[in-house]
């Protein structure tokens, strides 16, 4: 099975293609630009370098949140695009599970994090454990202080991963000494996690849906939208 995977939920942006378990390309570009300008020819390049066009693709995974919300909708409007004419499996991946993946060696608690703004993170828990990843909490937007109750009940080592992992580090280390931060190697979303992540739901058909039915997910409303919700409730 061929699955092409994007990722565009942070500054940076990815596309992966990946065959019955082998990374076949990955592509990756963080140099500022949009990813309406950047991402497609991202797409382009992975297939090229794997031999490979989208007829030979089984399904398009894509990170569907959370994350800034013009990322997400232009890799979630993208992946509907290249997926609709063959009406291809679409495969919508937690953006925080993905983030999660590269520690599914590690004998530790991933905190995948992503900054959210306003003291704020994206936050879920995994263990990890004997090549296995289960999920612990939900994806969800808290305060970075939340963090130390949410982790209270684990006594394994805690393995920040994410953009936000060394701004939790940086608040957290003094109070929370199991906390330890990922390699930035790996720290950071990538597309390759993606497709492999979307392999195994694919196997265990899980997370599966038509281009028409994949959408984004927010924790949270756009900041617009909070905006002009405050305006609102300010009395006149």
């Amino acid at each position: 099975m061929v699955i092409l995977a994007i990722e565009s939920s942070a500054p940076s942006a990815s596309a992966a293609v990946v065959k019955d378990g082998k990374v076949l390309a990955g592509m990756s570009l963080n140099v500022g630009l949009t990813h309406s300008v950047t991402l497609l020819p991202l797409v382009h390049q992975a297939l090229e370098c794997a031999c490979l066009t989208m007829d030979d693709v089984d399904a398009v995974a894509v990170t569907n949140g959370p994350g800034s919300f013009t990322g997400v909708r232009i890799g979630v409007a993208l992946a509907k695009g290249l997926s609709q004419p063959g009406q291809k499996q679409c495969v919508p991946v937690s953006t925080l599970e993905a983030i999660a993946y590269p520690l599914i060696d590690s004998e530790c608690i991933a905190a995948a994090v992503m900054d959210a703004r306003c003291s704020q993170v994206y936050c879920a828990l995994f263990d990890c454990a004997d090549g296995v990843m289960t999920r612990l909490t939900e994806d969800e937007a808290i305060p970075i202080e939340s963090l130390i109750e949410k982790t209270a009940a684990y006594h394994k080592k805690i393995v920040l991963i994410g953009d936000g992992a060394e701004l939790v580090y940086q608040n957290l280390k003094e109070r929370l000494p199991r906390l330890a931060l990922a390699s930035p190697l790996i720290r950071f979303q990538n597309a390759a996690s993606v497709a492999l992540l979307a392999e195994q739901k694919l196997s265990e058909t899980k997370n599966i849906c038509t281009p028409e039915e994949l959408v984004p997910t927010y924790l949270r409303m756009p900041q617009a939208e909070r905006e002009l919700k405050k305006k609102k409730e300010k009395p006149s």
